[in-house]
């Protein structure tokens, strides 16, 4: 189960904050050095990759203001080749409450064109406060942004104009995520996970006091919301209707994710994926692989319905993984981080059976399998001898 995928390593020159898919799977990559800094730009890029070399071609950039931030989040149209992504503004618009965050653009083929229109989507007057993440419903004609100031705001898509009132959460939203008929919407923050009405913020479902099944403290890091419209689960729940979190301990030490049933708000399963805390999150678009990364720079990859682990990458990054994102078709997991470099790693066609797993233990410890198979033949021996 470990490090069976082939990857290839690219280095992009600035720290990567936030990594989307196109629907031509191409790779969408933001982030940078953030205001004021010399020498680390603020970027949009798009790369296309080779799949016959596993290279990565670089298809357009836009290099961003280096007097605003770096982009926090971003998200891909799900019907058009436009990307919505988060940037602050200058220290001084951002006192003076012109904060302008969330910005649409578009990708032609060979440039990345900002629209003129944009929106503020972060109540706070803190340059320190950004939106953390951003979702675009399946249909396109909604965006949700949650900030580390507790904001949450739907906006309408192309207008950018707020659908209802800001919904103030008790502490920094970690992750957002829209159900697959657009309806619900999750908002995750470290203690508490609401669902709610997309049509006027009106709160759908409350889970607070996040634990693991033993009863462990824990906080909700990411919610995602099942993608497959016709796979079902072991029990007939259909996978559309699985909600998904990642539940990190207190402790740190353990990370977890649940299923949770959302026609029943009852927990399906919960399963330990990693033994330090989960720092991004991905789904896959058939919606039949997760995927994570933790603080110790490993990535895992399991399966949706099961949760069942498949893939244990270790030593992923130098530092920090930030992003990750599945290619359209389930063939490529791409990772990014603050170590300015871009990983696509090539996923196998079949996955691991539990026969694989024992074949994986034998070889890894062939050594002492060849001790333990002399030892028993030489008591055959002595016993034969004995008789």
């Amino acid at each position: 189960m470990t490090n069976r995928a082939k990857r290839l390593t690219t280095e992009v020159g600035f720290p990567i904050s936030c990594i989307g898919v196109t629907l031509g799977n191409e790779i969408v990559l933001g982030g940078g050095g953030g205001p004021g800094r010399s020498g680390v730009k603020n970027k949009l890029t798009v790369y296309s990759i080779d799949s016959a070399g596993l290279e990565l071609k670089m298809v357009s950039e836009a290099v961003l203001s280096s007097e605003e931030d770096a982009p926090t989040c971003l998200a891909v149209h799900p019907g058009e080749k436009v990307v919505i992504s988060s940037i602050n503004a200058c220290k001084d618009a951002i006192q003076k409450g012109n904060n302008s965050n969330c910005r649409v653009f578009e990708l032609a083929k060979k440039s990345i064109v900002a629209r003129d229109k944009a929106a503020k989507t972060i109540c706070s007057a803190s340059d320190f406060d950004y939106q953390k993440c951003i979702a675009i419903d399946a249909l396109g004609k909604l965006v949700a942004c949650g900030s580390t100031d507790g904001t949450l705001a739907v906006v309408q898509y192309p207008s950018l104009r707020q659908v209802f009132p800001y919904v103030e959460a008790a502490d920094e939203v970690n992750d957002v995520d829209f159900s697959a008929s657009g309806k619900w919407l999750a908002v995750a923050t470290d203690n508490e996970l609401k669902v709610v009405s997309t049509k006027d913020g009106s709160l759908v479902q409350n889970i607070d006091g996040p634990h693991t099944a033993s009863g462990q403290p824990a906080v909700f890091r990411f919610a995602k919301f099942g993608a497959s419209k016709k796979s079902k689960l072991k029990n007939g729940t259909e996978l559309k209707s699985v909600l998904y979190t990642v539940l990190n301990t207190k402790s740190r030490k353990l990370a977890y994710i649940a299923m949770w049933d959302t026609k029943q708000w009852s927990r399906i399963a919960t399963r330990p994926v990693c033994q330090s805390a989960i720092t991004t999150f991905a789904l896959s678009h058939s919606g039949r692989l997760l995927a994570v990364a933790s603080a110790s720079l490993q990535i895992v990859i399991c399966d949706a319905h099961t949760l069942k682990v498949l893939m244990r990458i270790p030593a992923a990054h130098s530092f920090a993984i930030t992003a990750l994102a599945f290619d359209r078709d389930d063939k490529y997991l791409i990772s990014g981080s603050a170590d300015e470099t871009c990983q696509v790693f090539r996923l196998p066609e079949t996955w691991p059976t539990a026969l694989d797993g024992v074949v994986d233990l034998v070889m890894a410890n062939v050594q002492a399998v060849v001790i333990v198979i002399v030892l028993l033949m030489a008591i055959l021996a002595a016993l034969v001898l004995h008789s």
